[in-house]
């Protein structure tokens, strides 16, 4: 008989002892699906990961990029995605990547009314293998707070039955994981372009303002109880919901983002207070800035503020406001290295590449005029935009963003992510200076510091 570990959590042990089927009913179960993926990943006899998997999102892929990153780097790894019903965004295939620099990644693709719906993972050693196959996507829901059931079968391999087991896995997950024009493609750079220019694979923001779209187009639900004759008129009581919300396990907190480089300590200052002000003029010494002794890259150390946190639907932007920019306008090459003004929004901008950690992002600096060149209004403001690893990364206000320009070929500028309560952030924040025109609802001030 099955013995009950724990809520959601079955297990059946063979004679042996050896091999075993577990059970788990997310989202109560004591490990879910995530817990099983992070700790495996940490383990070290594994060293082969695979998986075959419907849907991607980048809710997901945050709380396993850098245990798979670091699994990657002494193990095996080929994954097989789908990109079936807008199920799989281009930030989580640009995470499987990055997370997988001596992988595979496949994206397999029936162009008939089919679905590629799988949901396998599998860890192996010489010696031993674990197969989970279930309901749950790379997807958070998935991972930990979905409604999802899985069973794990660790196989012996030692034993002819299980190997012949691990066999019919494997050679499935070899059909979804080998070239073949038309049905199954290798995930590079250059092909994860060619699915978003085919419209197959959409960014994040893309995909919830769709799903905002298509609620907006579902009809309300009918307001008004059946009338005693049997109709319903708009004197009668709204029934009441059918089902209502309830709580269910949070997921983890998303493993740190990778750490900032160590820079030089130095003694507090106190904050400088400045004001909205004009580019400096030509030859004149930009704006105050504080210096951190043996640091001569150029640096910009940024706090940011509500309006910059992750949302849903969000365009993942950072906006360091003009006054900023003014103090030091050749740290952003600004406006020699600008494209414009464009003719209908007087907008401003210029492409960039930056690097984070071990991702490589395209991104763009982009100034908005106060005014369109039709005299009407607009933000008036300086954006860092397309930047979603980092502001997927920020938590609270008061975190720090640092960038630095880039001596690599082809990358513009190094940014790192330090939280509020990391061991350097108050080493990083002190010195720097409050810029009173930027501040959120709840009094928070932008603070920053060019360096040198």
């Amino acid at each position: 008989m099955p013995r009950l570990d724990c809520l959601g959590f079955y297990n059946v042990v063979s004679e042996k002892g050896l091999n075993r089927m577990d059970f788990i009913a997310q989202p109560f179960a004591d490990v879910r699906l995530g817990d099983f993926l992070q700790e495996h990943f940490a383990d070290p006899q594994w060293t082969v990961f695979r998986a075959a998997v419907a849907f991607v999102k980048r809710s997901g892929t945050q709380h396993i990029r850098l245990p798979l990153l670091s699994f990657s780097a002494r193990a095996q790894v080929v994954l097989s995605v789908g990109v079936d019903f807008f199920g799989t965004s281009r930030e989580a295939l640009t995470d499987l990547l990055d997370a997988t620099p001596g992988g595979q990644v496949f994206v397999y693709r029936n162009n008939g009314p089919y679905t590629f719906h799988p949901k396998v993972y599998l860890f192996k050693s010489a010696q031993k293998a674990d197969v989970l196959v279930g309901s749950g996507n790379l997807t958070e829901g998935g991972l930990f707070t979905n409604y999802e059931a899985s069973v794990v079968t660790s196989l012996d391999l030692t034993i002819p039955t299980d190997v012949a087991t691990l066999g019919l896995v494997e050679s499935v997950l070899d059909t979804w994981s080998q070239t073949q024009e038309n049905r199954c493609y290798q995930l590079t750079p250059e092909f994860l372009e060619t699915l978003v220019a085919s419209g197959l694979v959409r960014t994040e923001a893309q995909l919830q303002s769709m799903k905002q779209s298509l609620l907006q187009q579902t009809p309300p639900p009918t307001q008004g109880a059946p009338t005693s004759t049997g109709g319903t008129g708009s004197s009668a009581q709204a029934p009441q919901s059918l089902f209502t919300a309830a709580p269910v396990p949070p997921p983890p907190p998303v493993p740190a983002p990778p750490p900032v480089t160590a820079l030089p300590a130095t003694a507090p200052t106190p904050p400088a207070v400045v004001e909205d002000q004009e580019p400096p003029e030509a030859g004149e010494e930009p704006g105050p800035s504080e210096i951190l002794a043996g640091i001569e890259t150029p640096t910009l150390i940024l706090s940011v503020l509500a309006v910059d946190l992750p949302v849903d639907g969000s365009s993942n932007e950072i906006t360091p406001t003009k006054g900023i920019r003014n103090l030091r306008p050749q740290f952003w090459g600004w406006p020699d290295m600008f494209e414009g003004p464009d003719a209908t929004t007087g907008q401003y901008r210029r492409e960039i590449v930056v690097r984070y950690g071990n991702q490589v992002v395209n991104a763009y600096l982009q100034d908005f005029p106060a005014r369109k060149p039709d005299g009407t209004k607009a933000s008036a403001d300086f954006r860092i935009g397309a930047i979603a690893p980092i502001v997927g990364d920020l938590v609270q206000e008061d975190d720090l963003v640092i960038f630095t320009q880039s001596d690599e070929p082809n990358v513009d500028y190094e940014v790192s992510v330090v939280r509020v309560g990391d061991p350097q952030h108050e080493t990083l924040m002190n010195g720097t200076q409050n810029y009173t025109r930027s501040r959120s609802a709840n009094g928070t001030v932008r603070k920053f510091r060019y360096i040198p």
